[in-house]
């Protein structure tokens, strides 16, 4: 008897670490990461190569876990209740309780379904679970080699077992896909960033880096170009001294050129100040040669390049990998009549990425927060997204416009006057100065700042 109860105690501690090992495996496996396992072949540690090749196959490795889990289960309880049910029937118990021995096999059941159980859940799933999340590396590194060796004995049953699932699948207008939990979406990866982020894995400037670079796939060319009126242009019948002169005042590398005949929207080519300064050099090594004669008398279009010309629905996603590609760093936006909208260069795209980029001849004044009593007084053309991302003002995305004065003339529905002012999800947007029909400059300022000055005003006239 005694022999016997312990021989079973043995197989089923047996079977629940058997139950504990095939939970771990499927939780570390599943939770150590590609980047970490390939530094982990780098670094020689054994088994690496072995967790490298299971996390390639993790579809298989959950089929192979599940199995492993059932038949343990299955033997569990065929091994347990036996074992059980035998104590229960040779106790005193039953011998001396009246009629205990006709509900002796039930309570046996109950019994030995009750134990199993908490042996199985607690020693046999949690805490190997636990741990196989909190050590994934360790642990996946232990279990690798008798995990390949499980799956590689049933690998037969399993292909069985993959195919008919597959079938039942179609049976139900589904597929059967793999890995299709270890891709992540744009916004699950900013999730993760942002998880990072929180724990102190990176700092906040990075995520900010990482958001931004993930949006280049859904950020339009129209959002960051220069647009048309803000353009700084040649024509091209423009000699190379008068450029020279012009081109050191506006401190550009990159100068569109435009066909004086059909005016500055009809950009033909791009002047590169490098190419510029060469010709003065080479003049002034050459004067009083036919050499320097010549290339006073040259015009910018002589020795200007072909310019890319992108639509302004592009995203800055692949103008960037063209960019890349061609070798180029400047390109002219037409809209969807073929007129030019405006210029984009690879300065612009960078700053979607890393915020403004400014050299020791940008002079941009501080511009003061929404905050306290404070108004600000904003470029029209400012982008909505820099308008989120510097004052904190949120405003809608897909209605059509890019800029504060596009949101302004959205709202109005018309150009509006100098003064001119209407209110918006609390803060109120006056038109400050214009420039023709366009909107040079908005004061925005917070609804309760406006009327607590009113009160201020109203208060010191009485």
């Amino acid at each position: 008897m005694i022999a016997f109860v312990l021989l079973r105690v043995f197989l089923i501690l047996l079977l629940v670490a058997a139950n504990a090992f095939f939970a771990a495996a499927e939780f570390s496996l599943v939770s150590v990461r590609d980047t970490r396992i390939q530094q982990l072949i780098e670094s020689g540690r054994i088994g690496a190569r072995i967790v490298q090749r299971l996390h390639q196959r993790l579809d298989e490795v959950v089929n192979g876990v599940q199995l492993g889990i059932t038949i343990v289960s299955l033997t569990l309880g065929w091994i347990g209740e036996p074992m059980v049910a035998r104590l229960v029937e040779s106790s005193r118990f039953v011998h001396e309780v009246p009629h205990a021995a006709v509900y002796a096999h039930s309570i046996a059941i109950g019994i030995a379904f009750t134990l199993i159980t908490y042996l199985h859940v607690i020693l046999g799933e949690l805490v190997p679970k636990t741990l196989a999340l909190q050590r994934a590396e360790q642990i996946a590194l232990a279990v690798a080699a008798p995990m390949e060796a499980f799956l590689t004995i049933t690998r037969p049953f399993l292909f069985f077992m993959r195919k008919s699932g597959g079938l039942v699948l179609r049976m139900f207008g589904a597929q059967d896909s793999r890995r299709g939990g270890a891709v992540h979406s744009p916004d699950e990866l900013k999730l993760i960033v942002t998880a990072s982020r929180q724990f102190g894995q990176i700092p906040e400037f990075q995520e900010e880096m990482i958001h931004n670079a993930i949006e280049l796939d859904t950020v339009r060319v129209s959002a960051v170009m220069v647009a048309r009126p803000d353009i700084f242009s040649l024509p091209s019948d423009l000699t190379l001294d008068d450029a020279l002169v012009r081109v050191v005042e506006g401190q550009h590398s990159r100068i569109p050129v435009y066909d004086p005949q059909r005016g500055p929207e009809h950009i033909v080519g791009v002047l590169y100040y490098k190419d510029l300064m060469r010709y003065m050099r080479l003049r002034l090594s050459n004067l009083g040669q036919p050499t320097a004669s010549r290339i006073t008398r040259m015009q910018i279009g002589q020795i200007m390049h072909d310019v890319l010309v992108v639509p302004e629905t592009k995203v800055l996603a692949e103008l960037l990998a063209e960019f890349k590609e061609r070798r180029r760093h400047l390109a002219v936006v037409v809209d969807e009549f073929g007129s030019t909208a405006g210029v984009i260069t690879v300065e612009d795209i960078l700053e979607q990425l890393v915020g403004n980029i400014e050299d020791e001849f940008d002079v941009a004044p501080p511009e003061p927060a929404l905050e306290g009593e404070s108004a600000a007084v904003l470029e029209g053309a400012l982008n909505i997204r820099d308008l989120e991302a510097e004052h904190g003002l949120v405003l809608p995305r897909d209605a059509g416009f890019e800029t504060l004065a596009g949101f302004i003339m959205a709202r109005l529905q018309r150009i509006p006057s100098l003064g001119e002012s209407f209110e918006y999800e609390g803060h109120r947007y006056t038109v400050v100065e214009m420039e023709g029909h366009r909107i040079a400059k908005v004061k925005i300022d917070k609804i309760e700042n406006v009327e607590a000055r009113a009160e201020s005003a109203k208060q010191a006239g009485d």
